[in-house]
């Protein structure tokens, strides 16, 4: 089968999540799977649509480190963008590889994750969490929150992803960090300490994984796994005119939520 592949440049965070939107729509409207792999033209916090911000979040040092804030149509906790990289896969439900429902979605995608690491070198595993020991172990921030198939190395999380299921197709984007992120993260987010953080979730450079790869070269594999083990062809298929419209009518529902009032924004592991 098929695939459109999309890689994007780094750019905003409201135009990103208007991107992933129109992938959305562009699986109901042709059938068509997208692969869409990018990036982020600054540190941007992303929120879950249902996430209760005031309690979980400090929104006053989030402006103090001038990282803004948006909410996804997608559900899940919060993930700081800006030193990651970041996948979204749209496709249909129904007469496709994929069937409906969250968790049957969420272990096809769990196989590519773990032969992307395979690939690497890296023995990742996926642990598997009922719905009451993932509301038990529930934090703010998601890479200290299991999903239901949850991706391990060393026994830490190493992908965050979220999900929108519609009655025929499905969104589900992910954020994959390349640098250690806790010391930030303990400062935006309410009741986590820098050391709970760095027990629960790695990245890919304490995985010593950036001394051998460039992000080009992560990307990449990345793409190649999705093939590889879901048995598609992805093909590139830059944005056409018209989509890119399409995009700024969607951008407005994905504007910061936070204005941002540092001058700089800061690197997200500092």
């Amino acid at each position: 089968m098929k695939w459109r592949f999309i890689e994007d440049a780094a750019a905003g965070g409201p135009e990103n999540m208007a991107r992933d939107e129109l992938c959305l729509a562009h699986a109901l409207e042709t059938g068509r799977p997208t692969l869409r792999l990018y990036g982020w033209d600054r540190p941007v916090l992303s929120v879950g649509r249902n996430q209760k911000l005031e309690r979980q979040i400090d929104l006053a040092a989030c402006r103090d480190e001038g990282i803004p804030l948006l909410r996804r149509m997608t559900g899940g906790r919060g993930v700081l963008h800006g030193t990651d990289i970041t996948y979204a896969v749209a496709a249909p439900t129904q007469g496709g590889r994929f069937s409906p429902g969250i968790m049957a979605i969420y272990g096809e995608i769990s196989r590519v994750l773990v032969r992307f690491f395979q690939d690497l070198g890296r023995s990742p595993r996926v642990k598997t969490y009922s719905g009451g020991e993932r509301g038990q172990m529930a934090s703010a921030v998601c890479f200290a929150t299991p999903s239901a198939f949850e991706i391990l190395i060393d026994g830490k999380k190493v992908v965050g992803s979220a999900q929108r299921l519609h009655p025929r197709a499905f969104l589900q984007h992910g954020s994959i960090p390349l640098h250690p992120q806790q010391d930030i993260l303990c400062r935006i987010f309410k009741g986590v300490t820098a050391g709970e953080i760095e027990s629960q979730m790695t990245d890919l450079q304490s995985l010593g994984l950036l001394e051998s790869h460039d992000r080009e070269a992560l990307l990449a594999r990345l793409a190649s796994a999705f093939e590889e083990e879901l048995g598609v062809t992805l093909e590139h298929e830059p944005w056409s005119g018209q989509e890119l419209e399409r995009t700024r009518a969607l951008r407005p529902a994905y504007e910061y939520l936070e204005q941002e009032t540092a001058p700089e924004a800061v690197a997200a592991g500092r």
